[in-house]
């Protein structure tokens, strides 16, 4: 049985080599993660921590959940941590996971519409019926709005605003939605609500079960084709600079030329 999840799909669309080095070979990256990647952890972590204190009937105060934030970001953070931006620090970086929560805590407070069905909520959405292929799902926090109807939020730290159309093209999601409807036999309807937490703003979009049915059935063949790919050329871009394997690939100084 082979899972596959959305960051491992995409990983393989951006460049097959790079998939090839995390998932089949397996190799030690050379760090653990960038500092965009440690913000969005600490920051869905004070998420979570608010919203389980709310389910066992405690709000927490703005400044209990900034104290919990700075301390996991204290306890969790290493040398390790890469900083790309050169005019950028990680301080800079904490200071504006400081403003997201707030912001966030300051719109929704006291956080009373809808009831929390799922947090931090991890399975499996069979692709296929004769369960070979799975995807991972992770769902951040699913609220049961009333008479069927379901909304899966999700948190983003972007410093790019999305447009309406690349959420409506979004199939991480979406899959979310999918899972929703075969598990909670009463849904009617699935909402798919993004937080993009930068620009202090919610977005949102639809999918009907038809057009989930058609992504099921993309993602099913693209997976089958990743499963059974053989040869995997890189692909050299701008994000060459983001990629945890460098130190591996072959092609990195034709990447970093093409930065020049």
């Amino acid at each position: 049985m082979t899972v596959f999840s959305h960051s491992r799909i995409l990983s393989y669309e951006l460049c097959p080599l790079r998939y090839k080095y995390a998932y089949i070979d397996k190799i030690e990256p050379e760090a653990e993660e960038n500092v965009e990647t440690y913000l969005g952890n600490r920051v869905h972590e004070a998420m979570e921590k608010l919203y389980r204190n709310l389910d066992l009937g405690y709000l927490m105060s703005e400044k209990e959940i900034l104290t919990f934030f700075n301390r996991e970001w204290e306890k969790n953070w290493t040398d390790s941590i890469l900083i790309l931006k050169e005019n950028k620090t990680a301080e800079d970086f904490r200071k504006m996971g400081e403003k997201y929560i707030s912001d966030y805590y300051r719109r929704y407070k006291p956080f009373q519409i809808g009831k929390v069905a799922q947090l931090e909520m991890t399975d499996y959405l069979l692709l296929d019926e004769e369960g070979i292929y799975k995807y991972f799902i992770r769902i951040e926090r699913l609220m049961d709005m009333g008479y069927g109807l379901y909304e899966v939020h999700d948190y983003k730290t972007y410093l790019k605003l999305p447009t309406q159309e690349q959420l409506d093209e979004d199939r991480q999601l979406a899959m979310y939605s999918l899972w929703v409807r075969r598990e909670y036999e009463d849904c009617r309807d699935v909402r798919i609500v993004w937080h993009l937490l930068a620009f202090d703003k919610e977005m949102e979009s639809y999918r009907t079960e038809q057009q989930l049915e058609e992504l099921r059935r993309e993602l099913l063949e693209k997976v089958k084709a990743i499963d059974a790919a053989k040869k995997f050329p890189a692909k050299v871009s701008k994000l060459c600079v983001w990629c945890l394997y460098k130190r591996s690939c072959p092609h990195w100084i034709e990447a970093k030329m093409e930065e020049l």
